[in-house]
C-alpha cells in the first residue's frame, strides 16, 4: 500500500476504537516502555496524544519519564511544518493551538542534541520500520536534524504492515516500535 491509503484506512480503523480500548492499549505501552528501556537521566521527547485523533494516551508515560529524566515536547509551527521543542515539566502550562493541539506555554527551549529517545506518533508502520504520520513532515524534519545517538521509537496501537511502497528519501527508519504486545526491533 502507498502512504495515502495507509493514512485513510488507518485513521479509519483509530477513530473507530473506544476511547477505553485506548487508554487500555496505551497502559500496556507504557509498561512494556517503563519495563524494557533505561529512563533514567535520559531526556525524553514525547508527543502529547490529541484525543480527538483517538492517539495513544502518553500522559502515564510521561509521568513515568518525568520520576527518573527529563520529558520535551513539541511545539508546531503550521507556516513552515517545523517543530520547537520545549521542557516539560508538571508546571509547565499546555494551550490549545488552532488545530486542537495542546503545546506548551512559556517553557524553557530544549537543544535537539540534547535528546536521547523520541517517542514516535504514527497511524501505521511497516516490518522494515518505516512509519507513516499524518504527512505534514513536521517529524520527517525534526527527525533529519537529531544526531545519531538518538533512539527513534514508535508508539502504535496496530501491528505492522508488510512494507510502505512509497518511501522517500527523507523517511527515516526507526530503530524500534512498541505496540501493546511487542517490541519490534529494526537494527
Amino acid at each position: 500500500m502507498n502512504k495515502k491509503q495507509i493514512r485513510k484506512e488507518y485513521l479509519t480503523k483509530r477513530k473507530s476504537l473506544s476511547s477505553q480500548f485506548v487508554k487500555l492499549e496505551s497502559l500496556k505501552i507504557s509498561d512494556i516502555v517503563s519495563q524494557n528501556f533505561i529512563l533514567e537521566s535520559k531526556t525524553v521527547h514525547c508527543f502529547i496524544p490529541i484525543e480527538k485523533n483517538n492517539e495513544i494516551d502518553t500522559w502515564l508515560l510521561i509521568d513515568r519519564i518525568m520520576e527518573k529524566g527529563k520529558v520535551v515536547v513539541p511545539k508546531t509551527n503550521f507556516n513552515d511544518n517545523s517543530m520547537t521543542h520545549f521542557y516539560f515539566e508538571k508546571n509547565t502550562e499546555l494551550v490549545l493551538n488552532s488545530h486542537g493541539i495542546l503545546e506548551p506555554n512559556e517553557a524553557k527551549q530544549a537543544e535537539i542534541e540534547e535528546i536521547d529517545i523520541v517517542l514516535l506518533p504514527l497511524l501505521a508502520f511497516d516490518k522494515n520500520g518505516f512509519r507513516v504520520g499524518y504527512g505534514g513532515g513536521f517529524y520527517d524534519r525534526f527527525l533529519s536534524q537529531l544526531p545519531k545517538k538518538t533512539q527513534l521509537i514508535g508508539l502504535s496501537l496496530f501491528e505492522p504492515i508488510d512494507e510502505i511502497k512509497d518511501l522517500d528519501t527523507f523517511d527515516k527508519k526507526m530503530h524500534r516500535c512498541i505496540t501493546p504486545t511487542e517490541i519490534y526491533s529494526f537494527e
